[in-house]
């Protein structure tokens, strides 16, 4: 969780919440060059030591650096995401925080509201080629603090989709997500059918949710979002894990763990990649562990549910930060790393929200492991039915508190869901703001 830094601020955050702040009476546009003078070195955080992943970003820096006469080097400093909080405050704390991060959604709420982040709607809107329209609207939402403002560009906007073992289902003689969906019956009731069906011929878990171990929520947000559900409203102030939509959605999950046994019990080790169960839902860049797959797989869309279809998102951003020394240049520098040739060669790793980017054929890239006819359903399902996860202000405190909760109430034998649920929104409701 972050800490206030008042001493960074003029008079604290508006909202009261946690959080970096800065006042904008201190910072101003920015500066071209240091006040010597001398070149400016930018920083940028990413939560990834991916040799090829740097490799990209450094020539996109270096390639900045040669039409910017005022920046001498962009660096990019590789770090765990559990880390970046404690990166960016001491760095606030130290005068000397970096120029720009990567910034996952759940965050976004919580830096917006506290002052935390620079506006890159006008800079971006005034950068010869940039093409502003050709971000898709409905997936920039979380960033613009309900107005006309841009606090982050999205870069990575990864979809949940579906992946199964063919081999599984057919040796079991069991109908697969492709049969239903062939029959146009491609819902949650009916895969808990087959993941069932399968378990109970076979004896193989039927359906493992990717990175859950029962202590990550938001990968419950396939079937939450199909069931029109959520834990909070959309502006983070109420819970709404006691609603009905919320009780139907998890007790189809928990009927699949407890009643069915298609679904591992906690504790229980399931590896879908090693040919354990029958499906799981991963986001498309986790799809990479199918490259040593011993078995015929496919891939698709996430079912729908009584909501309809709903294609769930994680995302992260490129943000700048308002206590950093040198918002115009880190300002200009976001505008080039998003810029539309710099975000095809993103693309090739992380899903775009450019219309002119997010296709089939560029997702699918030179994987070996997702085709073209695999990728373009979830290419129309996340731009038509698209929802990016849910935040909250203090969304670590408010994402632990939930999971502790959902262990405590619902993730035993004997529940009553309603009840159950309404202990959840208990434990919630005093953290959101």
């Amino acid at each position: 969780m972050l800490i206030t830094m008042a001493a960074c601020s003029s008079g604290g955050s508006s909202s009261g919440s946690a959080g970096p702040t800065t006042s904008s009476s201190d910072k101003g546009a920015g500066s071209s060059a240091s006040s010597d003078g001398s070149k400016v070195e930018l920083h940028m955080t990413v939560w990834t030591a991916d040799p090829g992943a740097l490799a990209m970003f450094d020539e996109i820096g270096k390639a900045f650096v040669k039409q910017e006469p005022a920046v001498s080097a962009v660096k990019f400093d590789s770090i765990t995401l559990d880390q970046l909080d404690t990166v960016i405050t001491t760095g606030i704390q130290a005068g000397d925080p970096p120029d720009l991060s990567w910034l996952p959604v759940e965050k976004s709420l919580e830096y917006i509201k506290n002052d935390a982040l620079v506006n890159l709607e006008p800079a971006l809107k005034a950068t010869d080629g940039y093409d502003f329209g050709d971000l898709i609207p409905q997936l920039q939402e979380h960033w613009t603090g309900g107005g006309d403002a841009l606090y982050g560009v999205p870069f990575s906007t990864g979809a949940l989709a579906l992946a199964y073992n063919e081999d599984l289902y057919k040796k079991a003689g069991v109908k697969s997500p492709a049969d239903l969906i062939a029959e146009g019956n491609w819902t949650w009731d009916s895969f808990r059918e087959i993941s069932k069906e399968l378990h109970d011929k076979s004896g193989v878990t039927g359906f493992v949710l990717n990175d859950f171990d029962y202590a990550n929520w938001t990968r419950l947000l396939p079937i939450l979002f199909a069931y029109g559900a959520s834990p909070w409203n959309d502006d983070a102030t109420k819970c709404t894990a006691d609603t009905a939509e919320f009780d139907s959605a998890m007790q189809l999950y928990h009927d699949m763990v407890y009643v069915d046994g298609s679904a591992p019990l906690p504790g229980q080790k399931v590896d879908f990649w090693g040919g354990q169960a029958g499906a799981t839902t991963a986001f498309l860049g986790s799809m990479s562990a199918l490259a040593d797959a011993t078995f015929k797989y496919n891939v698709v869309p996430t079912p729908s549910g009584p909501a309809g279809d709903a294609q769930a998102l994680g995302q992260a951003s490129i943000v700048v930060l308002a206590a950093g020394k040198h918002q115009k240049l880190a300002t200009e520098f976001a505008a080039f790393l998003t810029n539309k040739k710099n975000a095809e060669t993103m693309a090739t790793r992380y899903p775009p929200t450019r219309k002119s980017l997010l296709t089939a054929k560029i997702l699918a890239g030179n994987s070996g492991v997702l085709t073209e006819s695999m990728v373009q359903p979830i290419v129309d399902a996340t731009t038509k039915t698209g929802r990016i996860f849910p935040v909250a202000v203090d969304d670590a405190k408010v994402a632990d508190a939930l999971n502790r909760s959902l262990d405590k109430y619902v993730w035993q034998k004997d529940v009553n869901m309603a009840d159950a649920l309404k202990n959840v929104c208990s434990d919630v409701q005093p953290l959101l703001k």
